[in-house]
């Protein structure tokens, strides 16, 4: 496998100084306000259905592997709930808003990813973490890669091979029952992104999270396009073969024409393209999108890929540090 040159930064150090005399005591208090340095730019995952924020054979093991390659950089990988269980959990079932808010919140609270982090999420955790980035981006997100993420939704029951088969099953049973029924799609995740390509009325009456995130509304949120815009690189990942995301094209925003599976409307022909709804058509002409294809099923990468692919041209990349000290 190839193995990347350890990065070495160099440090740029500006400090401010202010001398304190405490009265009375004659002692001198020295406080250092500002030392500026460079340092590998943290890294945020986020995993897709059936999956865990540390499971080693998956998202344990890609944790590895930047850290392999990237020395002393700091990986956080989003956790749903309280502990690998309910992360499992909350994959399937929940209110991915809710979802969303929390995670904003301990992101924020985590002094690692204070000056901003690169993220990559993987199937769903792609939208979701778009998600993080127009509904809140505090930290600030630099580059966005999302691999088999399902942008524009999924006109189809994803089927799955998670650890807990018996989360699956009562995930596909409830979607067969109507993702726009009220007690369902409060409830499933997979409903909140699910779009029929024969009712978009009735998916943007009922849909409670991607209609929103991807301002199709007649009333637009300008947040959500001022902070997507703001993104370094977008990059978007699809698999060649995808037989989970349907159509596999909503990784890269492309779907089907309405009233039509046979025929796909791409990205750049899309009204959320077309009029700009959340930023895409600014990024495009900065040349700040990246499309790429990965052969194969869905999540079906190798290590090399990744490596080539994700973190060599889009985790290796540094953030300037602050901190304040007293001596």
């Amino acid at each position: 496998m190839m193995m990347m040159q350890r990065f070495v930064g160099g440090f740029v150090v500006a400090v401010a100084v202010a001398v304190l005399v405490v009265a009375g005591s004659g002692s001198v208090a020295v406080a250092v306000e500002g030392e500026n340095a460079s340092a590998i730019r943290p890294t945020v995952l986020w995993h897709g259905m059936g999956d865990t924020c540390c499971l080693p054979f998956s998202m344990g093991a890609v944790k590895k592997e930047i850290e392999k390659h990237l020395p002393d950089i700091y990986v956080y990988s989003i956790m749903l709930g309280k502990n690998e269980i309910e992360d499992e959990f909350e994959g399937f079932f929940g209110n991915v808003n809710t979802q969303v808010d929390n995670i904003c919140t301990k992101l924020k609270s985590d002094p690692n990813l204070k000056n901003g982090f690169n993220a990559v999420g993987f199937s769903q955790g792609g939208q979701f973490l778009r998600a993080y980035v127009q509904r809140c981006n505090d930290p600030p997100v630099h580059n966005l890669v999302t691999l088999g993420g399902q942008h524009m939704g999924v006109t189809d029951i994803p089927h799955c091979t998670a650890t807990n088969a018996t989360l699956c099953q009562l995930m596909a049973e409830a979607l067969s029952v109507g993702a726009y029924v009220d007690g369902i799609r409060n409830y499933s995740v997979q409903a909140q992104y699910f779009r029929s390509a024969f009712e978009y009325k009735k998916y943007l009456e009922k849909n409670i999270f991607l209609a929103d995130l991807n301002n199709e509304r007649a009333t637009k949120n300008a947040t959500y396009k001022q902070n997507l815009a703001s993104l370094n690189r977008f990059v978007l990942i699809e698999f060649s073969e995808d037989t989970m995301v349907v159509p596999r094209e909503s990784s890269q925003f492309g779907y089907f024409k309405e009233g039509a599976m046979k025929e796909i409307v791409p990205m750049r022909q899309q009204p959320i393209y077309t009029e700009d709804w959340i930023g895409l058509q600014q990024l495009d002409k900065d040349n700040r999108i990246v499309e790429k294809k990965c052969p194969g099923d869905h999540l079906q990468f190798t290590m090399k890929y990744f490596l080539d692919n994700v973190i060599s041209p889009f985790l290796n990349n540094t953030v300037t540090t602050t901190t304040t000290t007293t001596i």
